[in-house]
């Protein structure tokens, strides 16, 4: 018997899912037609069950019947996912009906989904559905009360040309474009060939269908036992009602209705949601990875809360810190159907409706709890904050649980914080929860997903000469004839030795534009995808885009670009007037970036769409702005949504950061999982710290005596300023309140304080008033910024970017033809004939393919000092950290030097001369034995060992860094390596002196 799909796969899957609850009934058992959709006899039996007018009188099922069979049909006419979606809604019970001769509606239900024993579950195979001449099979399909609810094609695990993705693209480009109408009431389709399992909602393209699973297994779970996971958790009759009922959404795009359905760490998300409130919890934390559907997540969570009765018709408040947010995520609600949606755009507004108590859905930002005061002490009131790791540390948070001091408070994030006075951690989640977080979803769960795309990151080194000497000539020569005082250098100085003085640089702004172009056209644009450039400031975003502009007109490129940038402050400069957006103008901008073709092709941005933007098109970033922590961290994580192009078919397999600034060590920290124990406010003792507040208090307004501490007027701002003009009593002053305003900050907002809020006001200003003013400094840079930027920039040459070759630690291109010799010889697992460009070679694979050999060999070697000192060199290398761009070069070349070493002892053990391998181990062992061989006396008898031993130790002994700079090292170093010479017997002079101390001086 051959391993057919029917005999392996499909038999497995049907005999699985009996076991998980449903009733085996072979197709030509079924009491349907090839054309049938439904099983109609199911279906009636579950209506008069669940139905009690129909129960009392069936002949009413014609009244109902052919609206179903209407709804089904629609399929062919009004369109698949529009036609799937009021099958939803009738199955969900939401439809109602008014029987004839009865005066009111009532709802119509067609599955239970409290008594889960009223409905009917069948698992059937090889169904037909079609006219005669066009029928298809499909090879199971799942009923639930007749109707036909789940689709999945099976494919055979023993041909290499037919895997799950072609059972996928069976269902989603031929079966539901043929067959509609079977397809109407679908909650899931899914794929299988025994080795992977995919599903998908109707409507999806076949490449974009996810895997499911649970948090709770090993994210590198694969094979047959993730297709019994998957199965086992997806395809149960309570999974398949639940995501029915609770998890299927419909979303009106520009193209027509999507179809909604969850990811599996959703239903896990919002699962553990619904069951802390319901338990009576008050807090969690939801910690996803950046582009797994949060927002969708709280719709979902909105949708399970509302649903259930326990919960007793609750609010729902979905929280948000920026305006864009809430209008893009109160969109998407809306568009979705979400019930009772509404969106509080101002404080009044946010104020009333919890005054009023409304149920349903609030969507809002966190600023709209400023000075609101206490709105409503319900318990059922459930906050969701979206981004959860910004704002809520401050005022901001406390106002908001003030609020709602009974409210249950769940934080959403992927990028949790957990420094200085800032833990997310302990701020939402509950200590019974293990690290604080009710659930999990891994960075590397979801790339092994494929819910989201590895980021690789690929480092660029912009070098350039600085004429130092010159220009501190140059710069003394301003100072003198500008007649500056000692603290007027020190403001140029200061204002112009910033990173951004060099950012500025014009040279270099080509080079990087020029550069960006370059690897854009020859990597990016041929896929069809876009880019975002991060540029320092604003001065530099305008810049970056007029240098691109200039660029890409010169070349005469297909390219253009659009800034978006905050402007409109009172000190913002005029000409960036033009770069202005209205937000519904910025929401025009995202959409049509996240469009095939349609311009903008690079976003230019300093801060905005760094987070909270999610476009899938974007394939790459251009990185040249310090970033640190969590914000690094999402926006490299803008390229890592999943994206195929509509229009070539073409697949997103990686994002990509292309770093300009040098952030190795940041993108490493920002990496770094948060510690849930790091950080975070201590717990306050407000009983000791009030009374110590006031007694500063009392300390810092003490001098002002006199003055009516409650007049805000002119003349009384002076005569403060009076009791502390002199700059010990200003600096004094200045001691005093910041301790009182580090306590404020530490307890504020607390009843007590309430009172004592207009003097700590009063003496806030008091403060700032006496601060010394910028303004001096300001007309100082204004008349001479321009001349100092210009004296740096002019001592600035040979401005160039080069790019390192290497994607995330990837070997570079240099590197992979030593590997490839190396592969050739035997010597490495890897295949030779491997396209090693196309398929680099990881540092972990050099690591993996030596040290096996390595740890091999020092078995069978009884445990030789040469394979043990390699075995140790590579645990070294294991540890050591590639920061920057330079040092990951010369951390892969270290790497590589291994590997040749290895190569080269496994050679000398074959020849029975391992023992002198050990000269391997130091290069610089190897290199003075070659030398003391080739230069020495030939008629001297000299252990040669013995001499390179002491030359080695002594010379590095009596080195320094530098040393060749320095006479007096340089001394040291030529009278020891005779002193070597002398004992030995060997001449002091001549051809073995000068060679040997040459090679010292270039290598130690």
């Amino acid at each position: 018997m051959a391993f057919d799909e029917k005999h392996t796969v499909q038999d497995w899957l049907v005999k699985r899912l009996v076991r998980l609850g449903w009733t085996y009934e072979p197709a030509t058992h079924l009491q349907r037609s090839n054309t049938d959709v439904l099983i109609e006899e199911d279906l009636m039996e579950a209506l008069v069950v669940l139905n009690p007018a129909i129960g009392a009188d069936e002949e009413r099922l014609d009244e109902v019947l052919p609206r179903i069979r209407g709804a089904v049909a629609a399929a062919s006419t009004d369109g698949l996912v529009v036609a799937n979606e009021r099958l939803v809604t009738l199955m969900r019970g939401d439809v109602n009906h008014r029987y004839i001769g009865t005066p009111h509606d009532v709802p119509l239900r067609l599955v239970d989904f409290d008594d889960l024993a009223n409905n009917t579950y069948v698992v059937s195979d090889e169904v037909v559905f079609g006219p005669p001449g066009d029928e298809r099979r499909y090879d199971v399909v799942l009923f639930i009360n007749g109707m036909p609810v789940v689709v999945i094609e099976a494919k055979t695990p023993v041909n290499s040309s037919v895997t799950w993705l072609t059972g996928a693209k069976d269902i989603a480009d031929v079966y539901a474009p043929e067959g509609p109408s079977f397809f109407a009431p679908n909650v899931l389709c899914a794929a299988t060939d025994g080795k992977e399992f995919h599903y998908g909602a109707i409507g999806q393209p076949a490449t974009e269908w996810l895997m499911w699973g649970s948090t709770q297994d090993p994210y590198d779970l694969d094979g047959l036992p993730r297709v019994e996971r998957s199965v086992d958790l997806l395809l149960t009759p309570q999974s398949i009602l639940s995501i029915l009922r609770d998890f299927t959404l419909f979303e009106d795009t520009e193209s027509g209705k999507r179809k909604l359905i969850p990811r599996y760490p959703q239903v896990e998300a919002v699962e553990a949601i619904h069951e802390r409130v319901i338990n009576g919890g008050d807090r969690g934390l939801i910690w996803h990875y950046q582009g797994t559907g949060k927002t969708l997540l709280m719709g979902f969570a909105a949708v399970r809360l509302l649903h259930d009765p326990e919960v007793g018709d609750p609010t729902v408040l979905v929280v948000l810190d920026r305006l864009d947010l809430v209008e893009q995520v109160a969109r998407q609600f809306k568009t979705t159907g979400l019930p009772m949606l509404k969106v509080a755009e101002t404080t009044a507004q946010l104020s009333q409706m919890l005054r009023d108590d409304h149920r349903g859905i609030v969507v809002t930002t966190i600023f709209r709890f400023e000075d609101a005061g206490v709105l409503n002490d319900r318990q059922n009131i459930i906050v969701m904050v979206d981004e959860a790791h910004r704002t809520q540390e401050g005022s901001l948070g406390e106002r908001m649980r003030t609020a709602l001091p009974n409210a249950r408070f769940f934080g959403l994030t992927g990028t949790p914080i957990s420094h200085k006075d800032k833990n997310t951690f302990k701020l939402f989640g509950s200590d019974t929860d293990p690290g604080y977080v009710l659930n999990t979803y891994s960075m590397e769960r979801s790339i092994a997903d494929g819910a989201s795309v590895p980021v690789h990151v690929e480092t660029r080194l912009v070098e350039w000469h600085l004429d130092k000497e010159k220009m501190e000539a140059e710069f003394d020569a301003l100072a003198q004839e500008e007649d500056l005082t000692e603290e007027e250098r020190d403001v140029l100085v200061r204002k112009g030795g910033t990173v951004k003085t060099v950012l500025l640089n014009p040279d270099r702004i080509t080079a990087v534009c020029t550069d960006i172009l370059d690897h854009f056209t020859a990597k990016v644009a041929p896929l069809g995808m876009k880019a975002q450039v991060v540029a320092y400031d604003r001065d530099l975003v305008v810049l970056y885009e007029q240098e691109l502009n200039r660029l890409i007109a010169e070349r005469g490129l297909d390219l253009t670009t659009q800034v978006v940038m905050t402007v409109g402050g009172k000190d913002d400069k005029q000409e960036w007037k033009t770069y202005e957006l209205t937000r519904a103008q910025e929401a025009v901008v995202k959409r049509e970036f996240n469009k095939v073709g349609r311009p903008p092709t690079f976003l230019v941005v300093t801060a905005k769409l760094l987070t909270g933007f999610d476009a899938p098109i974007e394939q790459v970033m251009y990185l040249d702005r310090p970033l640190t922590r969590h914000t690094l961290f999402q926006a490299i994580t803008r390229t890592n949504r999943r994206f195929t192009n509509p229009v070539t078919g073409q697949e997103k397999h990686n994002g990509l950061v292309v770093d300009y600034i040098g952030l190795g060590p940041a993108i490493a920290a920002a990496l770094k999982a948060a510690d849930p124990e790091a950080g975070g406010k201590r717990p306050v003792d407000v009983a000791e710290l009030i009374p110590e507040f006031l007694a500063r208090l009392a300390q810092t307004s003490q001098r002002f005596e006199g003055i009516d501490l409650a007049d805000s007027s002119y003349e009384a701002l002076m005569a403060a300023m009076e009791r502390i003009k002199g700059q010990e009593q200003k600096a004094q002053f200045w001691r005093d309140f910041t301790g009182v305003q580090t306590l404020w900050e530490l307890l504020a907002p607390r009843d007590e304080l309430d009172e004592h809020e207009p003097l700590y006001k009063w003496l806030a200003q008091v403060y700032e008033a006496s601060k010394p003013g910028k303004a001096s400094e300001d007309i100082l840079w204004e008349r001479l910024g321009a001349k100092t930027l210009a004296l740096v920039h002019g001592h600035m040459s040979n401005i160039k970017v080069t790019g390192t070759g290497l994607e995330e630690v990837i070997v570079d291109p240099g590197s992979i033809e030593r590997l490839r010799k190396l592969a050739e010889q035997g010597k490495l697992d890897i295949d030779p004939e491997r396209d090693l460009l196309k398929d680099p070679v990881t540092l972990e694979e050099v690591f993996d393919t030596i040290d096996a050999r390595v740890q091999r060999r020092l078995k069978e070697s009884g445990a030789h000092e040469v394979y043990k000192t390699l075995a140790e060199k590579i645990e070294r290398l294991r540890k050591q950290a590639a920061q920057s761009a330079s040092d990951t070069i010369e951390f892969l070349k270290k790497a590589l030097d291994v590997a040749k070493t290895a190569v080269q002892a496994e050679r000398l053990e074959e020849d029975g001369d391992l023992d002198a391998a050990v000269t391997l181990l130091d290069p610089n062992i190897g290199a003075l034995t070659q030398i003391v061989n080739e230069y020495k006396p030939a008629d001297t008898p000299i252990i040669v060992d013995d001499v390179v031993r002491d030359i080695d130790t002594i010379v590095k002994q009596v080195s320094y860094s530098g040393w060749t700079q320095d006479q007096g090292g340089d001394r040291t170093v030529r009278k020891e390596l005779r002193q070597v010479l002398k004992k030995y017997h060997l001449p002091l002079t001549g051809d073995l002196f000068d060679r040997a101390y040459a090679y010292i001086r270039e290598n130690y």
